[in-house]
């Protein structure tokens, strides 16, 4: 990358799981933004291990490429894997519900 810079990309969308293996290509319709770049639309193919296969509407962190921001490089070591996502969720979900009892 010749002007890197760290960022975040919005999945808009993404193709599904359709293996047994523990990697496979992953299309992902992505918005990149980060300092100094307007948000952008790209499409990647990365091979994604299936406890890191990203949901729709998530934030993935990012490196773009300012001087060409369909430049990407996804920072997966930093993508929660599906259990913690899981996790998180039934903790919102709870937190929420008590709340609205409260």
């Amino acid at each position: 990358m010749d002007d890197p810079v760290v960022g975040s990309a919005r999945v808009v969308a993404r193709s599904d799981h359709r293996g047994r293996g523990i990697k496979e290509i992953c299309v992902l319709h992505l918005v990149v933004q980060a300092e100094g770049i307007e948000p952008t639309a790209v499409e990647l193919s990365p091979l994604v291990h299936r406890d890191r296969w990203p949901d729709p509407d998530t934030a993935l962190p990012v490196t773009v490429d300012r001087a060409n921001p369909a430049r990407v490089e996804i920072a997966w070591e930093h993508v929660p894997s599906v259990a913690e996502r899981r996790r998180q969720s039934a903790e919102a979900a709870a937190a929420k519900m008590r709340a609205d009892q409260g």
